[in-house]
């Protein structure tokens, strides 16, 4: 049964209040007003430690579900503090690196659960949205 609405994307992005403004702006451009989201401390740091049983998971399946997204979109940030914020990394090349590798475990995790392709992003304090591979 098709679903009466859908979405274009489905989020998961972290709390943190200093980022919000990007991603949204970020966000109503690629998809207006067309996208689920789904927002916790650290993003994907609770899927990851979680997995199966993780509440971030169960939030992305109902919206699957009942939305249809065609995209599924992880935006992980500088500073996070869940991860114990940039000086747990000393620079932030390093963290850029730790950041981009939780994006990929999410990424697997997510594709042996869902069909739709996966982007991944890492958003600076400057504001700057990047697209990791």
């Amino acid at each position: 049964m098709e679903p009466t609405h859908s979405c274009k994307a489905l989020v998961l992005h972290c709390i943190d209040f200093r980022f919000q403004e990007q991603i949204s702006e970020f966000l109503g451009k690629k998809f207006p007003q067309s996208y689920d989201r789904v927002v916790l401390a650290g993003g994907v740091k609770e899927l990851l430690e979680n997995g199966e049983r993780s509440i971030t998971l169960k939030n992305l399946e109902i919206s699957s579900r009942l939305h249809q997204p065609k995209i599924i979109v992880l935006i992980q940030h500088e500073d996070c503090g869940a991860y114990g914020g940039s000086k747990a990394f000393g620079d932030f090349f390093k963290e850029q690196e730790f950041q981009n590798s939780e994006l990929k475990k999410a990424e697997a995790l997510l594709k042996q659960q869902f069909s739709q392709p996966v982007e991944k992003y890492l958003v600076r304090l400057s504001g700057e949205i990047t697209s990791l591979f």
